[in-house]
């Protein structure tokens, strides 16, 4: 991926543009990323997902065979993100944008474009009912400039046109996002950085409703019927306290708020071996837990937090670690399995149900 026109802030490396591989998955590439496992998964769907820029699929039926099926003929030398495709509000569709060509696609089980409708933009990210770009020319006083579009589907649902709702301007180098059925969340730091702000947007406007410190670390949120929580995940793997922040989205808080602050040293699962949380969480509704990568003595394991009991239930080992979540079912989470920090790592997709993490699919 080309870098932003403009001087990444003090030499960041998850800005909205230039990234290094060594931290590839702290970046958005595979997002949305979290995305708070924003596609649910059912018998009929068909869920997108990325590797290497290349675009692929698998049906939610398929745990145990994982049948896949990848789009070679939508390739372009752009490639897809993550963040960027989208399982489509038609079942058996799926939503992705072509970078290149500047186009979202509407494509239909059997592979076959059903609709192409122009997006322009730098970066977007791409929901059943919304999507979200963003430019790549940064305003000195106002920042990028970002367009809320809403998904307007035909009558059987195949044919889809976009309607701009909300147009402007927010100082953020995304980090994290998650849609709501009135729009998108979106988290990152300023071009100073020196703060992470959260900012929800709708048709109605946007709202900053959260805020914490910068330092060498990335901010990820998580959304539940509870609240949102957010947690910082490491530039690398140096020792870093184990705290969790809570926040609503018609709020305006920030960290320095003693109430918006969990600290999981006072559990007694948390291991002394922790070192700092590391990559992309997501969460588990149907258990009322919100599962957060933490890296262990270097190896990345999932903390599985209970926000109602507000204690840690259980820490998994041999996850390899979340880049992505790709969608959710009645008994886990798929999500984009990799460790970039341990050379060789497993890199593909992988299913965890809340006490083991099966490994899937890594062509």
């Amino acid at each position: 991926m080309s870098c932003l026109s403009v001087a990444t802030a003090k030499g960041r490396l998850d800005t909205a543009g230039c990234r290094k591989l060594a931290v590839f998955f702290l970046t958005c590439l595979l997002v949305f990323s979290s995305c708070s496992a924003r596609n649910s998964v059912n018998k009929e769907s068909e869920i997108p997902f990325v590797k290497n820029g290349r675009l692929y699929s698998f049906s939610s039926d398929s745990k145990n065979q994982f049948i896949t099926k990848s789009y070679e003929s939508y390739l372009t030398s752009e490639g897809y993100t993550q963040r960027a495709v989208s399982s489509s509000l038609k079942n058996g569709y799926i939503l992705a944008w072509d970078k290149k060509k500047q186009s979202l696609y509407h494509i239909d089980n059997n592979q076959k474009l059903r609709c192409e409708v122009k997006l322009n933009g730098y970066i977007s990210f791409v929901d059943k009912n919304y999507v979200l770009t963003q430019t790549n020319s940064f305003d000195e006083n106002k920042g990028f400039g970002f367009s809320l579009y809403q998904l307007k589907y035909s009558y059987k649902k195949d044919k889809l046109k976009l309607k701009q709702i909300w147009k402007g301007n927010i100082d953020c180098f995304v980090s994290d996002c998650f849609f709501t059925e009135d729009g998108i969340c979106i988290c990152g730091g300023n071009r100073e950085d020196t703060k992470n702000n959260v900012f929800y947007i709708t048709k109605k406007g946007i709202h900053k409703c959260f805020s914490t410190v910068k330092k060498s670390d990335f901010l990820r949120i998580l959304n539940t019927e509870n609240g949102v929580y957010a947690f910082l995940s490491g530039r690398d793997k140096s020792a870093a306290k184990p705290l969790i922040y809570k926040f609503s989205l018609t709020g305006n808080s920030n960290a320095d708020d003693i109430e918006c602050i969990e600290n999981l040293n006072k559990d007694s699962l948390l291991t002394s071996d922790f070192d700092c949380f590391f990559g992309y969480g997501f969460t588990i509704p149907a258990v009322n837990q919100i599962v957060l990568p933490a890296s262990v003595n270097g190896s990345i394991n999932f903390i599985c937090y209970d926000y109602n009991s507000k204690i840690i239930k259980t820490v998994v080992s041999d996850v390899t670690g979340c880049v992505a979540v790709l969608g959710l079912d009645s008994t886990g989470v798929y999500y984009m399995a990799r460790d970039p920090l341990i050379e060789g790592s497993y890199y593909g997709v992988a299913f965890f149900d809340g006490n083991t993490s099966t490994k899937l699919w890594d062509k």
